[in-house]
């Protein structure tokens, strides 16, 4: 049995019910999260609630009742089910409302859904020494406020199908020869022991992860430069990861029919950090 919370009930998965008049349905009107969590304890929680916020008042969504609960709401939700990893999907939308219409009622309260499943161990971490991604470039077909988490993903849906037929495992996106993000993660290249990553703007999420494995290479005392980042100097990278909550960091072996110059996991930042993640 696999346990959620809707609005302000825990129910099971079989018994959620969203009325097809709400915002989110009919205009893909919400924002959402995506948290880990590992043998049962959240990470970096308050992060994800920071950055959810931020996406409500963005998007003048309401924050719903429970709001100041939901931290306790994910800890019981976590116990219900049976997973020790698991990756917590929070969702909400603007409400239902009672006429379809572009301009919401002010008086719509908010949909609140909460869900999880599990999460599956970081294949790198099991064994390192098996292929990195193969991805696909693709012009970013996106709208320019990236930055809001809003659940209206799909161009980004429509780019990892795409992606999926032609046997890849992910795409990044570029914008005029300019890499913004991947479809479900970010992007960093490391050349010469530097490492780059796009700079926060409208075009890419500000990702809980980017912003963990920065404050990660900082510690170590690695520089890092937040700034753009060219397709053609990612092809001459030394190494290429994506990183999301749910891919933690992942190396990159060949984007499109190029290969990526790679070195062993020993000798690759990619898995110093990897192996330091947790700290």
């Amino acid at each position: 049995m696999n346990w959620t919370y809707l609005n302000k009930d825990f129910i099971t998965r079989e018994e959620v019910k969203i009325s097809p008049f709400d915002r989110g349905f009919l205009f893909g009107d919400g924002v959402y999260e995506v948290i880990p969590i590992y043998e049962r304890k959240a990470f970096l929680l308050e992060e994800h609630i920071a950055r959810l916020g931020r996406s409500l008042v963005l998007t003048g969504i309401k924050r719903p009742k429970k709001w100041n609960k939901i931290p306790e709401i994910i800890d019981n939700l976590v116990e219900r089910n049976l997973f020790d990893n698991q990756s917590v999907y929070l969702q909400i939308t603007r409400g239902e409302d009672s006429v379809r219409n572009h301009i919401p009622d002010p008086k719509v309260e908010p949909t609140l859904f909460i869900t999880s499943s599990e999460l599956k161990v970081n294949p790198y971490r099991l064994n390192p020494e098996i292929k990195g991604l193969a991805v696909k470039i693709l012009e970013d077909p996106r709208w320019d406020r990236c930055d809001i988490k809003a659940v209206t993903l799909l161009s980004n849906v429509i780019a990892m199908r795409e992606a999926n037929i032609e046997g890849k495992d992910g795409v990044i996106f570029c914008n005029k020869g300019k890499i913004t993000e991947g479809a479900s993660s970010n992007v960093f290249a490391v050349f010469d022991n530097l490492v780059v990553t796009s700079p926060e703007s409208n075009q890419i999420l500000s990702g809980i992860t980017r912003k963990h494995v920065l404050s990660l290479l900082s510690a170590k005392g690695i520089k890092a430069l937040e700034k753009d980042l060219n397709l053609v100097d990612l092809y001459k990278a030394e190494e290429v990861w994506m990183t999301s909550s749910t891919q933690e960091i992942q190396p990159v072996r060949k984007i499109d029919e190029i290969i990526i110059k790679t070195k062993s996991p020993k000798d690759s930042l990619w898995f110093e950090l990897l192996t330091s993640y947790f700290y």
